[in-house]
């Protein structure tokens, strides 16, 4: 099995984008650097006059950043002219876990829009969720997340399981 890696160097992530903000008590690890993305197979369109630049991730997708971990089978990524990721789409089992501990993420489909953002987590067969550090579950027809706010809305069908006091 041939495994194809593509590197990415990023101005700000494209999961948890670094803004300046005072630095916490705590700081969180930086997020200026490599993002890499490893899959079986990877189609690559770079070129301008075939349409927009994307790559398409297929089989075994993994993608390694400073604040997070992705897993799918397979992933889209759009780039804008200048080559910066626009927005990626990622599919079947999806599952994100954020470095430090504090949330894990599975859905069947993931959409990140940079210019907005945000993370959508959206229901095919089964409800995305979101499962915190202590335990709460969220589920819901689908997951808006707001990582630099640390916000979430869900529309649809929703739920949360506290864990009792």
């Amino acid at each position: 099995m041939k495994i194809f890696i593509l590197t990415l160097f990023l101005a700000g992530s494209w999961l948890y984008s670094e803004e300046p903000t005072p630095a916490p008590a705590n700081p969180a690890p930086a997020t200026s650097g490599l993002t890499t993305i490893t899959s079986d197979s990877l189609d690559l369109n770079l070129g301008k006059e075939k349409g927009k630049k994307q790559g398409l991730f297929r089989g075994n997708v993994t993608v390694d950043e400073p604040r997070f971990t992705m897993t799918a089978k397979e992933m889209t990524v759009l780039f804008a002219d200048n080559d910066s990721v626009q927005s990626l789409e990622a599919r079947d089992d999806v599952i994100i876990k954020r470095k430090d501990g504090s949330s894990e993420t599975s859905s069947e489909k993931a959409v990140y829009e940079v210019a907005d953002k945000k993370l959508i987590l959206l229901k095919v067969t089964r409800q995305p969720k979101v499962t915190t550090s202590d335990k709460k579950v969220v589920k819901a027809d689908k997951i808006i997340i707001y990582p630099e706010d640390d916000k979430m809305t869900t529309e649809g069908k929703s739920s949360v399981e506290l864990k009792a006091p």
